[in-house]
């Protein structure tokens, strides 16, 4: 037999502590501004510490803040009331809250404070289980967190994202999510906040029902002993039961019945007012732990009292465990042979069942029942409830079937999502590249044209028909390929070739040497990569490496990665680096625009491109002055540009 099922998963937890009494001012008492902030803040506390004195300082704000109270004073109310509906699951009311908070940062343009917003409201979300809504919100969130000052947003943000895996069983990505929120906030050290703390025990939590469901039964156990000396140190204290009744279900997956039996007493003597839900599943778990060690009376002193804590069952789940528990105690019965009384208990957990709508529990009632009535001879009753098991166990199975189809489901539809503003993003990426490509560089044409010209006016009128049909040929193809997105490597390196032999004659006065290597062992005309992204980098070699010295060596080439999905390419040039290419970058402020919005579209480009081929994380640009590299010995600048390898037939 095992404990009863536990799942908080979304849930957010009511933190407070309940030790310390603060006397607060009555609520039609006349606050000052000072005394109003220091509610406020109060109520930020109290949120994490103490929910009683919450709810009270709550009540007083709601009466004395107005439209007209200072925005700072409005904004904690609207986000601290917030979180503490979304801990009662008033979900509805929360979003409201948010929405108020949202119009105040909207109109000072905090996009660090709107971020966790949006996390915030994707908690909410994730809490009704609207899986879309969530993973909007999280996108949202991403969007807005700019500077290194985001670590601990970011670390929100991937435990939102982690929990709504975790729901989905994405396994993968909810362990890949919550360990990063895991690193990011155990990077931050001492610089934490409250919610911080907060964050890390739900992230812990995560990791630990995860390990759990892997069946990685240690790890699981010492995550959720992770979040006990947070709770306590911290006096996160409502939330403390809850805690110590996972570690309890964790310690009794080891065998450990002793630590679980005393997890199981600390999360009963943890459990606050708001607790009651934690401290019925604490005493069920007592109860079996009593039942299996064969002290029925305490046993059914346990489970009587957690039966009597659902007073008023309202959740699916109450009317669940109310199930469970009468099944337990009928168990007890069943044992002492008071078989009629096991009945009773065993048909009221059927009731409990059904209102429930927990086909498995009623299937194991159901086939109880029929052992009893079997017993006694009573075969037809007992043919009557067999046959009843039977159809609910094929209810449970079909169930179960449409429940797993439902998260498949809902996977696809949250990864085509994905995939769909991945795209979108791609489309306006390419768009805007194609309208710089349609462009060229401005400094290029002048000194192309005006070097013609100069042949034309010097009689080497020869050299200046070449030339022009050259760059002709090279404007034709560069607007040809604005409305390609993949090429074949073999036509990226005739496009890049002619590029350079331009430059070489009409801008290096052939002061220029390039050399272009394709990938060995492989045809460059099979490898298709998305057009004209490496000429950007070849670009910024140019003009910011080499020109300043009007004459050097450029170096590319290609190799293709060992699992065939990339392609590395190197640009090495010898100019005069890439920190003094930087500093140069302000003379020229037109095209330093143009070159700046060139190359941050073609890195946001390569980026969503990888994304799409899900080719990892990044980084795919590697810059490399070479002075740094060889303590000053060698001038020049190596740049790595890994490449997708696209696949024209998909």
């Amino acid at each position: 037999m095992g404990t009863i099922s536990i799942r908080r998963t979304f849930r957010l937890p009511v933190i407070g502590t309940g030790q310390t009494t603060h006397h607060l001012p009555h609520p039609t008492s006349a606050l000052d501004l000072p005394a109003l902030r220091h509610l406020c803040h109060q109520l930020e506390h109290w949120a994490f510490t103490d929910f009683n004195q919450a709810r009270t300082a709550l009540a007083t704000l709601e009466q004395v803040v107005s439209a007209d109270s200072p925005f700072d004073i409005r904004l904690g109310l609207h986000r601290t009331n917030a979180f503490l509906q979304n801990q009662w699951q008033h979900f509805d009311q929360a979003l409201e809250q948010l929405d108020l908070a949202a119009s105040i940062l909207e109109s000072l343009s905090d996009n660090a404070q709107l971020s966790e917003l949006w996390s915030d409201r994707a908690a909410i979300h994730l809490n009704r289980r609207d899986w879309n809504a969530a993973q909007e919100c999280i996108d949202q969130a991403r969007r807005l967190v700019k500077g290194p000052q985001s670590k601990r947003l970011r670390a929100q943000i991937a435990c939102r994202e982690g929990f709504m895996h975790l729901h989905l069983r994405n396994d993968r990505s909810a362990l890949d999510q919550l360990s990063e929120a895991r690193r990011l906030l155990e990077s931050m050290g001492d610089h934490t906040s409250l919610k911080d703390r907060y964050i890390q025990t739900l992230v812990l939590s995560g990791l630990g029902d995860l390990y759990e469901r892997l069946d990685d039964k240690e790890r699981s156990l010492d995550a959720y002993r992770q979040v006990l000396p947070i709770v306590e140190t911290y006096q996160l204290r409502p939330r403390l039961s809850w805690h110590y009744l996972n570690a309890g279900k964790a310690a009794l997956a080891q065998s450990d019945v002793m630590e679980a039996r005393q997890h199981f007493d600390n999360a009963v003597r943890a459990a606050a007012e708001g607790d009651l839900e934690a401290k019925a599943y604490a005493l069920a778990n007592l109860g079996i732990l009593a039942f299996l060690d064969d002290n029925a009376s305490q046993s059914a002193v346990f489970f009587d009292e957690a039966i009597g804590l659902f007073q008023h069952p309202a959740k699916p789940s109450d009317f669940v465990n109310l199930s469970k528990l009468e099944s337990w105690l009928a168990g007890l019965l069943i044992q002492q042979n008071k078989t009629d009384q096991a009945e009773t208990r065993l048909l009221k957990a059927f009731a409990y069942g059904e209102q429930g709508n927990d086909p498995y529990s009623m299937r194991q009632v159901c086939q109880a029942l029929a052992e009893i009535n079997h017993s006694r001879g009573a075969y037809e009753a007992a043919y009557s409830w067999q046959s009843k098991a039977l159809a609910l166990a094929d209810r449970y199975s079909k169930e179960k079937q449409n429940h797993e189809r439902q998260e498949l489901e809902a996977r696809y539809q949250l990864e085509r999502n994905r995939q769909e503003a991945r795209m979108a993003k791609l489309q306006v990426a390419s768009l805007q590249m194609r309208a710089l490509r349609a462009q060229m560089n401005p400094h290029f044409l002048f000194n192309v044209l005006n070097a013609i010209q100069g042949f034309i006016t010097s009689g080497r009128n020869s050299e200046a028909e070449t030339y022009l049909a050259r760059f002709a040929k090279l404007i034709r193809q560069s607007l040809d390929y604005s409305d390609l997105e993949v090429v074949t490597l073999e036509q990226e390196i005739e496009f890049i070739g002619r590029y350079l032999d331009i430059n070489r004659k009409l801008r290096f006065r052939d002061q220029l040497e390039f050399s272009i290597l394709p990938p060995i062992d492989c045809e460059p005309e099979d490898l298709q990569i998305p057009t004209m992204i490496v000429q950007p980098f070849v670009e910024n070699a140019i003009e910011h490496g080499l020109r300043p010295r009007q004459a050097g060596t450029l170096k590319i080439s290609f190799e293709l990665s060992k699992d065939e999905k990339t392609l590395v390419c190197t640009i090495e040039d010898d100019g005069v680096g890439y920190n003094k290419g930087r500093a140069k970058q302000s003379q020229k402020p037109a095209f330093q625009t143009h070159r700046s919005r060139g190359m941050e579209i073609t890195r946001e480009r390569l980026t969503l491109l990888h994304q799409l081929h899900k080719n990892g994380a990044g980084p795919f640009v590697k810059i490399t002055d070479l002075a740094d590299e060889t303590n000053g010995e060698q001038q020049g600048t190596r740049v790595n540009v890994i490449l997708p390898l696209m696949d024209l037939s998909k």
